[in-house]
């Protein structure tokens, strides 16, 4: 679990005994130690010993594990790769709708048609994409293009130390960008 949190066990402890209905009191007796004792665990002012860890556990009807959080720390992993994975899924699919604009600006020019229909068609089929995955890089706190990719890549969230203060918009503007500089070639050449 790495580095133990005595708030966050304190945390714990307090809201499996109040979903027990258990008073400090009550907990401390059948663990046979000080209601100030409880008290200081749950506010995170020390740290439970191993053996009144287990006695915690025992009374509450929990395990150790999920007393020290350890299931909500792999019900938050779970999540995590999900989120990774459905936005690898939405990456793939925008990249692969960027084809057949490409190709579609090729259409227009060597053509000569108007085809504002599947422009609006493409348009369509990204935006949903385009905002889900917005939301899901903002229900993560990813806020740069870096840790979009780092996070893609590896699953690793980035730390809050050191971070920019907003999301930055660079990513969209310059996807808008690369599709008009596209554009200014394509006419170009044809």
């Amino acid at each position: 679990m790495g580095r133990l949190d005595k708030a966050s066990l304190g945390e714990r402890i307090a809201n499996l005994r109040g979903a027990r209905g258990l008073s400090q009191e009550a907990l401390a007796e059948r663990v046979h130690v000080s209601r100030q004792t409880i008290s200081n665990w749950e506010r995170g002012k020390t740290l439970v010993d191993v053996q009144s860890l287990a006695a915690i556990a025992d009374v509450l009807g929990s395990s150790v594990s999920e007393v020290l959080g350890e299931r909500q720390v792999r019900a938050v992993e779970e999540e995590t790769e999900a989120t990774r994975r459905e936005l690898v899924v939405i990456y793939g699919a925008l990249a692969l709708l960027g084809i057949p604009t490409v190709a579609l600006g090729i259409v227009e020019r060597l053509g000569g048609t108007n085809m504002l229909w599947v422009w609006c068609a493409l348009l369509v089929a990204c935006a949903p994409l385009a905002w889900r995955a917005w939301r899901l890089e903002h229900d993560h706190n990813l806020r740069t293009t870096r840790e979009i990719c780092r996070f893609v890549e590896t699953g690793e969230l980035p730390a809050g130390v050191g971070r920019a203060s907003r999301h930055r918009v660079l990513g969209p503007i310059g996807l808008v960008l690369a599709f008009l500089i596209i554009d200014m070639l394509l006419d170009a050449i044809f």
